[in-house]
């Protein structure tokens, strides 16, 4: 029912949307043939899974692909419908080779647990941002060599001019900071931001001198609101801000946005011909917690599926799914009856619900800078 809801309003929002369009019923601006994404776990469709580094059980997937799908949700991620609000086929994690997988439209680069900075033996990811962008020229350098042999592949395969012509999604950063506090200082997390954004400067650029020309950047989440990091950081009241989330973390994830924004302003300036959106993907999860209710959910930082109930319902030795010995008992991690109320799903990750709110709020445009509602109208023709 929330999802029906949710869906009526995102198609009025963005039917409507476009006060300074005259008129115009869409745009080519939002029209792309290839979407190419970098990320972690926030969009990662399936990466992590077919590298074969882990395996994720029921009742991950369980809300709609009926299983687990990749993906560290129920569900569907806010990459996935973001590629159905723009009528594009979901994208295809790059190391995922089977069930014939098109990448014809894009494909998806991200990796749970990935990070900005180059990986190190704790990373719990080896395929760093610089290694994603890596992976990229790898497979358009595989694709380009593919087109000239004929049209034998190209019903699967990005044409030529769907790296100049197609959007570049980014959502990382996450684990750069959430990683750093468990031997760090707030201070030491606040000091290595330029050093982490530099890393992303760095890889921007790539992509850019090699064609990509529009860029979709989501900044980083209120990470202190995630119920992992509340129960290792917050024990201690006193660290707690008003929505019972651990302050230091969230403190962190604004400085690092204020600079993220700062770095996209930078580049709309280096990079001729290019379009760089900011999305406030902070706000939005922020205003979702703080007024959770008011969007029709019952519980804001308790985890949807997880073990050790209220408040936090998350045990990190007893993840989503599985059943583990906890002093000398077997326990089972168990899915919520009905993720609709949560916004979280497993202590890191959120509900497909709260994804689809994210997207819908994401697609009115005033989250974005530039925002896209008055510069960007177009038409949305969801098929969720």
């Amino acid at each position: 029912m929330r999802l029906s809801v949710l869906l009526l309003v995102v198609a009025l929002l963005c039917h409507g949307g476009g006060g300074g369009g005259g008129g115009v019923a869409a745009s080519t601006d939002f029209n792309f043939p290839a979407a190419f994404n970098f990320g972690d776990s926030n969009s990662d469709t399936g990466g992590r899974v077919a590298a074969g580094f882990e395996s994720i059980f029921p009742p991950y997937g369980s809300t709609f692909f009926g299983g687990p799908a990749g993906r560290f949700c129920d569900g569907r991620l806010i990459v996935d419908f973001l590629m159905e609000a723009m009528d594009m086929p979901l994208l295809n994690a790059y190391l995922d080779s089977l069930g014939t997988p098109s990448f014809r439209t894009g494909v998806n680069f991200a990796q749970a647990g990935c990070s900005i900075t180059p990986a190190n033996p704790t990373s719990v990811s080896p395929f760093s941002f610089g290694l994603q962008i890596k992976q990229f020229f790898a497979f358009k350098d595989k694709v380009t060599k593919l087109l000239s042999k004929g049209d034998m592949y190209r019903r699967y395969i990005p044409q030529e001019d769907y790296y100049s012509e197609g959007l570049y999604m980014f959502d990382i950063g996450q684990n750069d900071l959430a990683g750093e506090f468990y031997s760090k200082t707030e201070d030491q997390v606040i000091a290595s931001i330029p050093t982490i954004l530099l890393e992303f400067e760095t890889g921007l650029k790539k992509l850019y001198d090699q064609g990509a020309r529009k860029f979709w950047i989501h900044n980083t989440g209120p990470l202190g609101c995630l119920p992992q990091n509340i129960a290792l950081f917050g024990k201690d009241p006193s660290q707690l801000d008003e929505l019972h989330c651990v302050a230091k973390h969230n403190r962190a994830a604004k400085l690092f946005n204020l600079q993220l924004h700062a770095l996209c302003t930078k580049l709309r300036g280096e990079f001729a011909g290019a379009s760089i959106t900011y999305v406030d993907i902070y706000t939005i999860k922020y205003s979702l917690i703080a007024n959770y209710s008011r969007y029709g959910f019952e519980h804001a930082t308790q985890a949807c599926c997880g073990y050790g109930g209220p408040p936090l319902n998350y045990n990190g030795d007893v993840p989503c799914g599985q059943t583990k010995s906890l002093n000398g008992k077997l326990v089972t991690a168990k899915g919520c009856s009905d993720s609709t109320e949560f916004v979280n799903w497993d202590g890191i990750h959120y509900t497909e619900a709260a994804n689809f709110h994210i997207a819908s709020q994401i697609l009115t445009g005033k989250y974005s800078d530039p925002p896209f509602v008055d510069k960007m109208p177009f038409v949305i023709k969801p098929r969720f």
